[in-house]
């Protein structure tokens, strides 16, 4: 098999994902019906964004579905699902913030084997939201720069303004959307990526001392998450003007 990945280039944009994914899907164009999971693939989204996280995924149904995806129910995975975490147990423990990655490979098969015996899907998709750290650059513009996406900085509150001395480059929360992509018929991940959504923190006007604070409202810019989902798509669902580099084959060893 061969995979594909993107390389960089002297006019690509740094800050894209390296995708990657499997040529003897996507080259014979084999993907027609899909099953979106209504659960992140790893850790869930934290409270805080649990909305978002309703949102963010009713807007990756209605972009695979725009782009000539047909998508099942999420019944057929949700009824999979639930039924083997009853078998196995939950693959996420809250105490330790971690996956049971034993667990999940035995949810993960189970929950395959029932979607190819019960549906004609071909391929499994995982829309994770994920929050990680990223952080405003020192330059006049302040922007925030990761996986392909570019974002302003955010105030909360009123006051006198930002003072000339505030630490821009601290480490802030941000908002991204993970994609993987499993084939039913043995459960192989054949594609792989992640796009940028949006800031999750904002300048405390109020004391600007204290640096930054939670954004009040959270992932609220529609035109925002349809870029991350552009991004963590392509080159499943070709993005038009795709900032990162062309890809490259290597051969899977």
């Amino acid at each position: 098999t061969t995979l594909i990945s993107c390389a960089g280039s002297a006019n690509s944009n740094p800050t894209t994902y390296p995708y990657s994914y499997s040529d003897e899907f996507f080259g014979q164009n084999t993907i027609k019906k899909v099953v979106i999971s209504p659960v992140n693939m790893g850790v869930p989204a934290p409270s805080y964004l649990q909305k978002g996280d309703r949102k963010v995924k009713a807007m990756v149904k209605d972009f695979i579905a725009s782009n000539n995806l047909e998508v099942l129910p999420d019944y057929h995975f949700e009824n999979a699902w639930k039924q083997a975490i009853r078998t196995y147990g939950d693959i996420y423990d809250p105490s330790t913030g971690k996956v049971n990655l034993k667990t999940w490979r035995s949810v993960m098969y189970t929950v395959g084997k029932k979607i190819e015996e019960d549906t004609d899907a071909d391929a499994i998709i995982f829309a994770d939201l994920i929050v990680h750290d990223g952080a405003h650059a020192a330059g006049s513009s302040h922007y925030a720069r990761w996986y392909g996406v570019t974002r302003k900085p955010s105030t909360r509150g009123t006051g006198a303004g930002v003072p000339l001395d505030f630490h821009w480059t601290q480490a802030i929360d941000v908002a991204s959307l993970q994609v993987s992509i499993f084939d039913t018929q043995n459960l192989k991940r054949i594609f792989t990526s992640i796009g940028g959504l949006d800031t999750l923190e904002a300048v405390d006007i109020r004391n600007p001392s204290a640096g930054f604070t939670r954004r009040k409202n959270l992932l609220n810019n529609n035109g925002n998450i349809e870029e991350g989902i552009e991004l963590a798509f392509h080159p499943f669902i070709q993005m038009k003007k795709y900032p990162g580099p062309a890809p490259t084959q290597t051969e899977e060893k």
